[in-house]
């Protein structure tokens, strides 16, 4: 039975590929991550509902209200769909290099089920523990760290384009090669996702970074989460980010082609490089934040954490390079 499931999974993606110029299979290629976007949202919205009514609000003296309202449901969409454009441009990077229709559902999926769980993590941690900086901390600065990888990778894309000012992008690549140097100590383990070089990965590989991307990044608007739920109605915030998130897939799937003249764009590169760069300056500028109001450190203890992280991160580049070249 299990052989011709899967023969008959490989049969409809190869029936996908081939026919994906034709009138037919092109309108299918197009309506599947529509439907499975559509399937995924009314899935989120109504487990979220759930887990409020079930497991956060029984346990929680501050009940969270399931109400929509239009004005939280525009912010959560905003929240996230801001954030989430240079994501998208990541995601269209690896679609390029992983092509077939096996790859871009695959991706489509875990993308979409990565938001989810990373905004429900961040969702059960505002409801039941409200003092989680010993947690917060330590995963600003590794999403900081992750938006300096992503926009150093991105170099390739705008580095050498005669659109851009050479005194611009070439300033650009070498600041971001130097603040790389420094953040290798907490990225060298993850694979190139943002270049024009990654590699062609095998199923498994896709799935876990298509799942890890989208929460990665999400990372970075942990603590803006948190203070728009304290704020405003969660479940109209999680309804508006929800959608934002397979609105943002939708775009990047339906087109395979639109999507790689987007993501070869050196305008759209350069900017994302920038984006990447706010979001990294946020992120660690948010943990130092943390430090001081939850351990009381001054001003100058701040500065010597940080100039010890710059130490070591150039020690680390320093080694992992030499033991590359050797």
């Amino acid at each position: 039975m299990k052989k011709n499931n899967k023969r008959t999974t490989k049969n409809v993606f190869q029936w996908l590929d081939d026919n994906r110029k034709t009138p037919k299979g092109k309108l299918i290629n197009q309506l599947i991550p529509v439907f499975l976007c559509l399937f995924l949202y009314v899935f989120f919205v109504s487990s979220s509902h759930y887990m409020i009514q079930s497991w956060i609000n029984p346990l929680s003296q501050q009940k969270i209200q399931i109400e929509l309202h239009t004005t939280d449901v525009l912010i959560g969409f905003f929240l996230y769909f801001v954030t989430a454009i240079d994501y998208a441009l990541i995601i269209g990077r690896m679609q390029v290099s992983n092509p077939g229709s096996k790859a871009r559902v695959v991706m489509n999926f875990f993308t979409c089920v990565g938001c989810f769980v990373g905004v429900t993590l961040v969702l059960f941690l505002w409801s039941f523990a409200k003092e989680v900086n010993w947690l917060i901390i330590p995963l600003l600065i590794f999403a900081g760290s992750v938006m300096i990888k992503l926009a150093f990778e991105g170099i390739e894309y705008f580095e050498n384009a005669k659109d851009i000012p050479a005194i611009f992008r070439k300033n650009l690549a070498k600041t971001l090669t130097v603040m790389h140097s420094v953040t290798t100590i907490f990225t060298f383990w993850i694979p190139e996702l943002g270049s024009p070089k990654v590699k062609k990965m095998n199923l498994k590989t896709l799935t876990t970074w298509s799942f890890l991307l989208p929460f990665i990044i999400g990372l970075d608007d942990f603590v803006g989460y948190m203070g728009a739920m304290t704020i405003y109605n969660v479940f109209s915030l999680l309804v508006g980010i929800y959608f934002a998130d397979i609105l943002i897939d939708i775009l990047i799937f339906v087109s395979p082609t639109f999507t790689k003249k987007m993501v070869e764009s050196s305008i759209l590169s350069i900017l994302a490089a920038f984006a990447f760069i706010y979001l990294a300056y946020k992120s660690y500028s948010e943990s130092f934040i943390l430090l001081h109001e939850s351990f009381h450190l001054t001003s100058f203890e701040l500065i010597g954490i940080f100039i010890g992280m710059v130490i070591m991160g150039f020690y680390f580049s320093k080694m992992v390079t030499e033991k590359r070249v050797a």
